[in-house]
């Protein structure tokens, strides 16, 4: 590993081995070894005094730059969670996150906010610049190590969406080549993809599949659903599945898991109107309740296998703490 390394001869407090090993420096600069992250104990940084040392630990001190742009890129990951973005998984090929219930996944041409020149802030925005950072403290930890550096460009490339009222697992891609091929080969690569929603009233039947043509109007921006074929219509299948009875209040509500044979937009919200169950919380597909100011659907998981590493991958998101506030009906 980069950095001056050692193999500890004794136990001891961290502190007072660093001041034996650095006998010529003075004890406020081998303080600051630890308390700007240099110092690495079997391979984790450690920055507390009396961190117990045991004979045969490896113990690392890596060059100040080097822990600076490490310092940099764990800051850069805690301005993305601050922003309620969780990373689920992440490798030189994929960002995979947990999106909350309000942010757009990327930007849009239309709408008010558009036309009013306001920007909404968006994930592919906040995900574009997590990633130029983490690649620009790399290349200068890569420099200091004598590694050549990776200078391709550094930014996201959105492989699917998710509605900005809904939350979940969202997928980004860190290469146009990374998006084409998971793009490309989406059917046979994605093994599972769920949904969970709220569905106001009762469900006739527990479980079944909803399939329709979906075309968008061009003036409300909602999808409308035929039962047959139309022209420029883009077939739709939703598998869904009752998990139990809830109440809000004085309104009954249906857990429901949903999972997609496609992925047409909105096709989850038009297929609960479709049966006669709107999401709760979503007006513009015609429920009357809004029982948790928000719309009341969650990506909860997906499984892929991976096209450059052939691993599974399975990404879990649990539900938002919003949806405990739907009470079970008991019988």
């Amino acid at each position: 590993m980069t950095g001056q390394n050692f193999t500890v001869g004794h136990d001891g407090p961290l502190l007072q081995y660093l001041f034996e090993l650095f006998p010529a420096q003075s004890r406020t600069g081998v303080k600051n070894m630890l308390s700007k992250g240099q110092v690495l104990v079997n391979g984790e940084s450690r920055t507390a005094f009396d961190q117990p040392l045991f004979k045969g630990d490896k113990l690392t001190v890596l060059p100040k730059g080097i822990s600076i742009a490490r310092a940099t890129r764990s800051d850069a990951r805690e301005e993305v969670e601050k922003a309620g973005v969780k990373i689920l998984f992440e490798d030189e090929y994929y960002l995979v996150v947990d999106k909350p219930s309000g942010m757009l996944s990327v930007s849009t041409s239309r709408g008010s906010a558009a036309k009013s020149g306001h920007r909404e802030k968006t994930l592919y925005a906040l995900l574009n610049a997590y990633v130029k950072v983490n690649a620009r403290m790399q290349r200068k930890e890569d420099l200091l190590s004598g590694v050549a550096p990776d200078r391709s460009t550094a930014k996201v490339w959105i492989v699917h969406r998710i509605d900005k009222g809904t939350s979940g697992v969202l997928v980004f891609a860190k290469s146009e080549r990374a998006k084409d091929i998971l793009q490309s080969k989406w059917k046979n690569l994605v093994l599972e993809r769920k949904y969970v929603a709220f569905l106001e009233g009762r469900l006739e039947k527990p479980q079944g599949a909803v399939q329709s043509w979906l075309v968008e109007n061009p003036k409300s921006l909602k999808m409308n659903s035929f039962q047959e074929e139309v022209k420029d219509g883009q077939l739709a299948i939703t598998h869904y599945s009752s998990l139990g009875q809830f109440h809000r209040g004085r309104f009954t509500y249906t857990q429901v898991e949903f999972s997609l044979e496609t992925g047409r937009k909105n096709q989850i919200r038009v297929h609960a109107s479709d049966l006669g169950h709107p999401i709760a919380g979503d007006d513009k597909y015609g429920a009357q309740t809004d029982p948790i100011r928000r719309l009341a659907l969650h990506a909860a998981s997906l499984v892929f296998r991976h096209p450059f590493t052939n691993h599974t991958v399975r990404v879990l998101s649990p539900l938002p703490e919003a949806f405990n506030r739907f009470e079970p009906i008991e019988g």
